[in-house]
């Protein structure tokens, strides 16, 4: 009987250990999908892309078959849904749905509203490059994706701090628009 035991709980410890260490795979994988990404690097995000996609499927397959792992999972798929969301929306102008990634609507909107900073970034590096109009573009992105978390109405602490977060880099890109629009020096200087 203790062996049985042993056994099982070395199977438990090695399920839980491969899931935490796929999930910081996946939340590394995309990290380089958004620096990628801001950097306008398409053939580096989209490489980084598939093997945090494959990463992905993999932890997804994980909790599927160990779900007592999930919260040690939900981190790495916040982020995986925040790069790939990233990268669609800069790359073709949508989001993909909760369905296509495969993730629970709490995972889901944790994920876009992490996105709302990396839409910041990136605008703020259209700014440097002059592209008022894009960054312009990426505030307005962020204002409806802050309104339509508020309508949605989340009594979950944590899900409604992030729709605060969202509400703040609304704020925060006005404010570089702002001062990019209004106090720029004329002639060079």
């Amino acid at each position: 009987m203790m062996q049985n035991l042993y056994e099982e709980l070395r199977r438990y410890e090695s399920a839980k250990d491969e899931v935490v260490q796929t999930s910081i795979k996946v939340s590394r994988l995309s990290k380089a999908v958004v620096y990628s990404v801001i950097r306008k690097d398409f053939a580096a995000a989209e490489k980084a892309l598939r093997d945090m996609n494959e990463a992905a499927e993999r932890l997804k397959a994980l909790i599927k078959q160990w779900p007592m792992f999930y919260g040690s999972a939900t981190t790495g798929l916040q982020e995986y849904v925040e790069a790939t969301a990233l990268y669609s929306f800069i790359k073709d102008g949508r989001l993909p749905s909760k369905e296509e990634l495969g993730v629970d609507v709490y995972v889901y909107l944790m994920g876009l509203a992490d996105m709302a900073g990396e839409l910041g970034r990136t605008a703020t590096e259209e700014l440097i490059r002059k592209n008022v109009d894009t960054a312009k573009r990426l505030k307005e992105a962020v204002e409806r994706l802050y309104l339509d978390l508020l309508s949605l109405e989340p009594r979950d602490y944590e899900l409604r701090k992030k729709v605060d977060y969202v509400g703040s880099q609304a704020n925060w890109m006005a404010e570089k628009l702002f001062y990019a629009t209004t106090c720029r020096q004329e002639g060079g200087e």
